[in-house]
């Protein structure tokens, strides 16, 4: 009788641990689909961390060259503007040295009527045509 006691106790005691052992796999399983789930959201968000990142990279290098096109752009128009107002100091210099070698004034220029632009009032056009400008 105490064999079958004894027998009966180590079945308890074999089921027990079963049970336990039961809990403790579920347990296990919960976290290794937490475990799974976090790895999932965390490769889904490197991911797109990533395309981002190359997004980013082709914006950047289409602004590098855009910048690049109009600094040249730039540079190319500073250099014509540069040598416009070069020209334009050596005309005014002309221009200044022609009016002080005559010592002459300047005439007015002369308003026709071809120039009030067929006004009937007789009042003056906004533009007036220049003698010398006329004849040429």
């Amino acid at each position: 009788m105490i064999a079958a006691g004894l027998e009966y106790l180590s079945d308890i005691l074999l089921g027990a641990g079963a049970l336990a052992a039961a809990f403790y796999c579920v347990v296990l399983s919960r976290k290794l689909n937490r475990l799974t789930g976090l790895d999932q959201d965390l490769g889904s968000a490197i991911a797109l961390l990533s395309r981002q990142v190359d997004d980013m990279t082709t914006a950047l290098e289409v602004a590098q060259a855009s910048a690049s096109g109009s600094h040249q752009e730039l540079s190319d128009l500073t250099t014509r503007a540069e040598k416009i107002a070069s020209r334009l100091d050596d005309f005014l210099k002309n221009e200044h040295s022609v009016v002080s070698a005559t010592n002459e004034d300047p005439a007015p220029p002369k308003v026709s009527e071809r120039d009030t632009g067929g006004l009937q009032d007789g009042s003056t056009s906004l533009f007036v045509r220049h003698a010398a400008r006329a004849s040429s």
